[in-house]
């Protein structure tokens, strides 16, 4: 997949990784996973020296009353954290939770809210979600799941998302390259490079992102 990457992505582009954490999670196998991730990070380093930055994060499941692993899944030097829930959570849990997290400080990214029942039901609750401080981002995996597709284009077409993520698990899935582009250049209202250029250095730079939805230009 890097190699992929490397060869369809500008030079100097930055890849974040986002291994998977759960606030119930037992510490040792989280920094276990913390520990190969950085050393994943040293490997791939030396190896793309030139061509691609790496960072490391997380994402993590978020369930229950404990907000363990926000420091360790942060985004690097940001406020930044990605996070997901249970497919089948309420949008009142749903709001409790990212209330929580934004009274500690944090800043949190919705990872795939296609996915949620709260939103396929009514998109504009990530309106909502954007003037109290959250980002949404689309995965591009959700584009090879019929449950999910149909909600990933609405969103990409209200401009309700801030950008779009490859969310690989495996070399079969979309990454961020020219056949993704064209694949939602077809619906989507927001351009290309805002959604995989422009908004992912806002949170690399840890800057407070655009309310939903996005216009079609941006001035």
């Amino acid at each position: 997949m890097l190699n992929r990457m490397s060869a369809g992505l500008e030079a100097d582009s930055t890849v974040v990784f986002t291994p998977h954490y759960s606030c119930r999670m037992n510490r040792r196998i989280a920094m276990a996973r913390l520990k190969r991730s950085m050393k994943f990070q040293d490997r791939v380093e030396d190896e793309f020296s030139g061509n691609l930055n790496f960072l490391i994060a997380g994402e993590l499941m978020i369930s229950g009353s404990s907000l363990r692993y926000m420091e360790e899944i942060r985004y690097p030097g940001t406020g930044w954290v990605l996070v997901e829930f249970s497919t089948s959570v309420s949008w009142l849990e749903t709001l409790i939770q990212l209330r929580r997290l934004i009274s500690r400080g944090y800043m949190p990214l919705i990872a795939h809210p296609e996915r949620y029942g709260w939103c396929r039901r009514k998109r504009s609750r990530l309106v909502t979600l954007s003037r109290m401080g959250c980002g949404a981002m689309i995965s591009a995996r959700s584009f090879r799941i019929k449950k999910y597709a149909q909600a990933a284009r609405n969103l990409l077409r209200d401009g309700l998302s801030h950008a779009i993520c490859s969310d690989a698990h495996s070399p079969r899935d979309h990454i961020i390259d020219r056949r993704l582009k064209e694949k939602i250049t077809e619906f989507s209202r927001v351009p290309w490079e805002v959604l995989t250029k422009e908004i992912p250095e806002m949170i690399l730079n840890d800057e407070r992102l655009p309310e939903l939805p996005l216009p079609k230009e941006r001035n």
